[in-house]
């Protein structure tokens, strides 16, 4: 189980996820569509989609009462995932600092990963 300060940050952190995501977007409108080839825009779509999906499952996962150990550790996959998937996409095209390439497949595969352990969390442990 999630302490309560660790939820918080969480869910903070979800929010913050949220924020980056309106302003990745209102960025890559006003300045990438004259910048960006058609292959890169879509590396930024598909960055921007993985932050929006993951950030509404971590907070409503984040606003269970009391996650359980799978859970908790999706959430962890998730938070984890979605950092190394999202900066390594949006480093590689905006080329920011700290583009690592390889860390994109390590992102996603803990993103699927945590979808996973989420699967199958009502099967272990005490749900209500």
């Amino acid at each position: 189980m999630l302490s309560a300060s660790l939820l918080k940050l969480s869910n903070s952190l979800a929010g913050l996820y949220g924020a980056a995501l309106v302003a990745l977007a209102a960025v890559t409108m006003h300045l990438g569509l004259k910048q960006l080839t058609a292959a890169e825009l879509a590396v930024v779509v598909s960055a921007l989609s993985m932050l929006a999906v993951h950030a509404l499952a971590i907070l409503l996962l984040g606003t269970k009462p009391s996650p359980g150990k799978l859970e908790a550790a999706a959430l962890l996959c998730w938070h984890l995932g979605t950092w190394l998937f999202v900066y390594t996409l949006l480093a590689g095209v905006w080329q920011l600092p700290l583009h690592f390439g390889r860390l994109a497949p390590v992102g996603g595969q803990l993103m699927i990963l945590g979808w996973l352990l989420l699967a199958i969390s009502p099967w272990f442990g005490k749900h209500k």
